[in-house]
Parts: C-alpha cells; sequence; structure tokens
C-alpha cells in the first residue's frame, strides 16, 4: 500500500513538472523548473535569495536560546 502511494505520489509530481515546462514555454522563450545564480534560487517562478535565508537564520537564532540550535 505504501509503494503505491508513494508511486502515485512521484506520477503526480512528474506530471506538475511536465505541465509547468508545457505551459510556461508557450510563454518564455527559457522555461526552467529549476535555476541557480550567484544571489538566489529560482524554482518555478518563486526567487529564494540567499540573503535572505541568512537573514532568517540568524533571526531564529536570536530567538532560541543557544543550547537548542542544531544549524
Amino acid at each position: 500500500m505504501k509503494r503505491i502511494i508513494a508511486l502515485a505520489a512521484l506520477v503526480f509530481i512528474i506530471g506538475i513538472n511536465v505541465a509547468y515546462y508545457n505551459t510556461a514555454s508557450l510563454m518564455y522563450d527559457k522555461a526552467n523548473i529549476i535555476s541557480f545564480d550567484n544571489e538566489s534560487v529560482k524554482l518555478y517562478e518563486y526567487d529564494i535569495r540567499y540573503k535572505d535565508v541568512e537573514y532568517n537564520i540568524e533571526k531564529v537564532k536570536n530567538i532560541l536560546k543557544s543550547e537548542y540550535i542544531t544549524i
């Protein structure tokens, strides 16, 4: 049963990626699912900037006590 659910989830994720790539390639010349550069990672159309990640990690470190940090 677990294998069927895992296989169905994998097929679903692959289907989403194929559908995204096919529809995005109609609008853009370069449709990428994931791309990297010096400042960010772009996943689909969402930018994850390295500086924002560092800022949020520092914010979490300041909130939590030092003995609980395992980052």
